[in-house]
């Protein structure tokens, strides 16, 4: 039974066979197929998540720079044209290779071909050719596209749509120059002077006007402005190298710069865009204004009185004995001896060494004795040390109300712009209001002798001032009596008057002139934010003078003196009962 039932079973014949082996090669082809399609649209998806990334990006690096990323014309774009992927109506400009380098914290799928090229300011056709993995953009449109393109099924894609987009950019800059808020580009470029633009139902048209020079002053024969607006007109002027000025009249556009970060709601660390750290306090504010937010430059803070103040930078590298540890507090007498020893030597250019930081009398400073004076110092250096730097006034201490005379009652001292000088004050009182400008949880004072060597020091190694703009002619940025300049805003008292007298227009002050200003007058007499350093009025400070009968040092020349005699750098001694009107101060904060 069993060996009939073997026999009667049948083998696989040869048709079954051949259509097993058809049906997979068919089902062969197909997944080969569907993986090698797959592959393509993987590539496609790459290409447009790059594309996307990069328009997210470049739109970034556009509102922040007023310009593209990218420079260099890619020559070689005929095999998009007749693909039909560019619109002749938005995409005008020059097509150029995106600057990947430009860009920050971006990764792509694409685009390797970048690395072969990223160093030449122009492509031949030959170089063009052989590098089209590269990402393109045109200035105009800013649309962006993939060189060598993505094939599927015989139809190539360029850029991350399907239909060509026909919708112009709303340019915010042309050619680096911003458009105002309201406003779109009407034609012209930069080259031919002639960059225009029009409001929104095209009545009424400015043209930019470019200022290459600082200005100090205007004409109202050019420009149309209100007196209080003059300030933050050339503020704007010198910042953006130009205005635009309406063609019916003398109207002009311009962008207002003042601007703060938030308040600080705690102590923390501002590092600016060269990578430079500032130690920020509680509740303070970082200016964002160009020109203001950079330590090079010169860091703007404000406080929650409003008082503004400017870093000065004291770099931790100086600190070799003793090493600089993270930060190490000092412990010990010798640590301070050493900290200020090598902060006088950092500093030497602009010490004298026979005028020293040490303590009088009661009457000098309004210590009770050496130990509290010592201990006060102590603070300072252990901060500085600490935070490598401090802050200094912006401006010298001001006040709402002129004082006039010896006696005169001691009012709210405040460190801001357009105030009176807080003059007929004694040392003594001076470092009593000085310690009124924070809260309790910091430290304001008159400056020790050191640290205006050292803001001297931090001018000079910005580059803002020479050594010898420091110490021995500082005329070009100071009020003094043979100075001459212009000024455009804040009042001004002469020795033949009994009152200031209010700026209308330009207050030419020529070498005849001795004229006490308002704080932050005029911009010539300003060094890193840090306005009249020389001139205007003597600054007291903590500095003992080697002569006991004069023992109270002041700093910085007056209004009253000449430019012939010396500069910054220069100590004045003075009798610790000394009040009179061309004398203030300046406090710093640490």
């Amino acid at each position: 039974m069993i060996k009939k039932k073997i026999k009667s079973e049948k083998g696989v014949t040869l048709v079954s066979l051949a259509i097993a082996v058809t049906v997979l090669v068919i089902l062969s082809n197909i997944i080969i197929y569907n993986v090698r399609d797959n592959l393509k649209i993987g590539k496609l998806t790459e290409m447009q998540n790059d594309i996307e990334n990069l328009r997210d990006k470049i739109s970034l690096y556009y509102a922040q720079n007023g310009k593209i990323p990218a420079k260099v014309v890619y020559p070689n774009i005929n095999h998009l044209k007749v693909a039909g992927v560019i619109s002749e109506a938005v995409d005008i400009g020059d097509f150029l290779v995106i600057d990947l380098s430009a860009i920050e914290n971006l990764t792509l799928n694409r685009g390797f071909n970048y690395e072969n090229i990223k160093t030449k300011t122009s492509l031949t056709e030959e170089e063009a050719k052989n590098n089209t993995d590269i990402y393109i953009i045109n200035e105009a449109s800013h649309n962006i596209f993939y060189v060598a393109g993505i094939e599927i099924d015989n139809e190539v894609y360029y850029t991350d749509t399907d239909e060509v987009d026909t919708v112009p950019v709303d340019l915010r800059y042309v050619e680096g120059v911003r458009i105002p808020e309201g406003f779109h580009y009407a034609g012209g470029t930069k080259a031919l002077g002639n960059i225009f633009i029009k409001n929104e139902d095209e009545t009424e048209e400015y043209k930019w006007i470019a200022v290459e020079n600082k200005m100090d002053t205007i004409s109202t024969n050019d420009v149309s402005i209100q007196e209080s607006e003059t300030e933050d007109f050339i503020k704007s002027v010198n910042y953006y190298q130009g205005y635009y000025k309406n063609t019916a009249n003398n109207t002009v556009k311009y962008f207002t710069l003042e601007k703060w970060s938030p308040s600080y709601d705690k102590e923390g660390i501002y590092q600016d865009k060269n990578g430079e750290i500032a130690y920020i306090p509680k509740d303070f504010q970082v200016s964002e204004v160009p020109g203001e937010n950079t330590i090079a430059e010169g860091l703007v803070v404000k406080d929650n009185k409003q008082n503004e103040w400017v870093w000065i930078q004291v770099p931790k590298s100086i600190y070799t004995n003793p090493a600089y540890n993270g930060g190490i507090a000092p412990t010990s007498a010798e640590d301070y001896v050493k900290i200020e020893s090598i902060m006088q030597a950092y500093a030497s250019d602009y010490r004298e060494t026979d005028n020293t930081d040490t303590f009088y009398s009661t009457e000098q400073h309004g210590f009770a004795d050496a130990t509290e004076y010592n201990n006060w110092k102590n603070s300072m250096l252990k901060s500085v040390y600490e935070k490598g730097g401090f802050y200094v006034g912006r401006y010298e201490v001001g006040t709402d109300t002129a004082r006039t005379a010896v006696g005169d009652a001691l009012t709210t001292p405040v460190i801001q712009r357009d105030k009176y000088a807080y003059n007929w004050i004694t040392c003594s009182q001076a470092q009593t209001l000085a310690k009124q400008l924070v809260e309790a949880d910091k430290t304001s004072s008159l400056m020790f002798g050191i640290q205006w060597d050292l803001m001297l020091k931090f001018i000079e190694a910005k580059g803002a001032r020479t050594s010898s703009e420091l110490k021995t002619n500082s005329g070009t940025w100071g009020n003094y009596a043979d100075s001459s300049f212009t000024i455009i805003r804040g009042k001004y008292l002469t020795s033949s008057a009994n009152s200031y007298t209010q700026v209308n227009g330009n207050y030419q002050k020529t070498n005849s002139i001795s004229a006490l200003l308002t704080t932050g007058a005029t911009d010539r007499n300003s060094v890193l934010n840090i306005y009249d350093v020389v001139g205007n009025v003597w600054e007291w400070t903590l500095e003992k003078n080697p002569d006991d009968k004069v023992p109270c040092n002041s700093r910085g020349y007056s209004y009253r003196d000449n430019v012939s005699e010396k500069g910054a750098i220069f100590r004045e001694g003075n009798e610790p009962s000394v009040s009179n009107n061309y004398v203030g101060f300046r406090p710093v904060l640490w």
